[in-house]
């Protein structure tokens, strides 16, 4: 394999991972007024706060997968 060989970077990746970053960012720090869909749901529900770390986890399988295939998941 050439040391120049250039890896396409994969640009849904790219967004999800902006996207995901933004959506940390908002539910952690969501300025000086609450909004109630950026708080974890209490038990039974679903909002906007209970699918970041969902998609950041999604997004560390992808990367890894892609990042192994260099190695051709060998150690």
């Amino acid at each position: 394999m050439e040391i120049a060989e250039k890896k396409q970077r994969l640009l849904s990746l790219d967004v999800l991972r902006g996207i995901t970053v933004a959506g940390m960012i908002l539910v952690n720090n969501g300025g000086p007024v609450s909004y109630a869909p950026l708080h974890h749901a209490v038990w039974n529900g679903l909002t906007i706060a209970d699918l970041v770390f969902p998609f950041f986890l999604f997004m560390v399988g992808i990367s890894t997968c892609i990042s192994l295939q260099k190695f051709e998941f060998k150690s």
